[in-house]
């Protein structure tokens, strides 16, 4: 049974150059368009980004938001912005599309929408001030407020099978779509469709077979919400971030070894900094310390994704595990960021978003403090990009000067930072390395075709796709897709 490219586009995924090479510093954006048996089904619309020096650019997916094409059926696994981030301007343009996700990745999806709105109107008041011209939005706060309203929105709680009359309004006769936990981030799901023609689609989204702090690993889902799904013909669609990496360690060593590391600060009469992405990272690490013993100050972004992703956190703020910095009273909050940044409250971890150093409170207003203290230490757990602020954090001699922003008086003034602190890099990757996902294969049993995306080169693609070959029996045809490259 021979399956064509014609039925399903990718719409985005990492940049490439004309000699089809990976831009540097660049997070990629995912969109797919499946066309099947009479449907147009769009999964997934994030944004991208590329990065150029101290110059940040955003992009969106290709295909025009596919206007003047009906769209059916526009899914959403999680809330992270290479999958989401165009979301309210697609809808905006299909307000004929059923909107399905899940009730975590819609109130997640809330926050960063509302988050991208004030960062572009930061942008654009800059610009103003500077005679240069506005940058256009993504999408408007007229969009984003229609996406939020949206009659056609429908979410859920995994693990859901839709009801064909209830959700799908009586309008997908021979349709079965099911949702269940992807272990990746709070809300994450991965998609189950049968389709009329008795064949199966599944798209994991991003997934982990191994725990997070707040969402649990899951290789597939258990036999009494998949039933017989896998015992047809079908069609599988994986990410592979790391589909040419092995695990290196468990992950109770690389807590193990995270423990050695804050006693040995706590030991000095040094501060901790945590700098994460908000969402998902900021949540994890916090439970995680806690879970270590250590009390968290969380500030920043990290706030809101936190209240949505750990369901204890006001017990956690009651009993002194974790305080938040101040929210509405400003003059209050700076002083709390100067007094814990100091040590005045004695040793204690600070998590603050920022991923990346170079936007966001960990940058700008405790970067430039702890990373001078000679007994800080400043710690990252999550990707790190090319060319970013953290990437030359990590590879600086101590001593040395960075160039940073910090605030003063309100506003962002650039700065020259000695570092003179220990900064670290522990791998938590929230995404599935080579065994689960080859594993995941060889149990979904894709007879057709497994197509591979989020695969970062021709290399990652090529040693995932060696050991999905040896599988008994391999898929017919397996696709690799980087931008607009196609590896077969």
């Amino acid at each position: 049974m021979k399956t064509t490219r014609s039925w399903y586009r990718q719409l985005g995924e990492y940049r490439t150059n004309k000699a089809g090479k990976k831009i540097r510093g660049v997070i990629g954006t995912t969109m797919h368009l499946f066309r099947i048996c009479g449907k147009n089904i769009i999964i997934e619309c994030g944004i991208g980004f590329d990065r150029n020096g101290e110059f940040q650019a955003q992009y969106v997916p290709d295909g025009n938001w596919l206007i003047g094409t009906h769209i059916d059926l526009i899914i959403l696994t999680h809330k992270h912005l290479d999958h989401s981030g165009a979301i309210p301007r697609l809808v905006w343009h299909h307000p004929e599309a059923l909107v399905l996700m899940s009730a975590k990745c819609f109130d997640g999806t809330v926050i960063a929408v509302e988050d991208s709105l004030k960062i572009w109107r930061n942008e654009a008041n800059n610009a103003e001030r500077n005679g240069l011209p506005v940058p256009e939005p993504i999408f408007t706060e007229e969009m984003a407020e229609a996406f939020f309203n949206n009659p056609n929105l429908r979410v859920f709680n995994p693990p859901y099978w839709l009801d064909p009359q209830e959700d799908l309004r009586g309008q997908w006769p021979g349709w079965e779509i099911g949702f269940y936990g992807a272990g990746h981030d709070t809300g994450a799901v991965s998609v189950y469709m049968i389709r009329p023609d008795g064949k199966y689609l599944y798209l994991t989204g991003d997934i982990a077979s191994h725990d997070g702090e707040n969402a649990r690993g899951v290789l597939l889902p258990p036999d009494d919400f998949l039933g017989d799904f896998f015992d047809r013909p079908g069609t599988m669609v994986t990410e592979a971030t790391n589909g040419g990496r092995r695990m290196e360690k468990p992950r109770s060593q690389l807590d193990e070894e995270l423990n050695r590391f804050i006693k040995s600060v706590d030991a000095k009469g040094g501060i901790l900094l945590c700098a994460e992405f908000a969402g998902t990272k900021s949540g994890n690490m916090m439970v995680k310390l806690n879970n270590l013993g250590y009390k968290v100050v969380v500030d920043g972004l990290a706030r809101r994704h936190i209240r949505v992703e750990v369901p204890d956190v006001d017990q956690r703020i009651r009993d002194g595990r974790v305080v938040f910095i101040e929210e509405r009273d400003q003059e209050l909050a700076w002083k709390q960021r100067a007094d814990y940044a100091a040590g005045v409250h004695g040793f204690v971890s600070i998590i603050a978003a920022s991923g990346s150093m170079d936007q966001g409170f960990a940058a700008s207003a405790y970067g430039p403090v702890i990373l001078e203290g000679e007994k800080n230490a400043v710690v990252f757990t999550s990707h790190i990009f090319d060319d970013s602020t953290t990437q030359r954090l990590l590879n600086i001699k101590r001593g040395r000067t960075i160039k940073m922003k910090k605030f003063v008086n309100g506003r962002l003034e650039p700065i020259r930072v000695n570092v003179r602190c220990e900064v670290r890099h522990f791998g938590y990757s929230s995404h599935d390395y080579q065994d689960g996902l080859v594993e995941r294969v060889r149990l979904a049993r894709p007879e057709e075709t497994l197509i591979v995306h989020h695969c970062p080169g021709k290399a990652t693609f090529d040693a995932f796709a060696e050991r999905v070959n040896s599988l008994p029996p391999p898929p017919k045809t397996i696709w690799g897709l980087n931008g607009r490259k196609i590896f077969i």
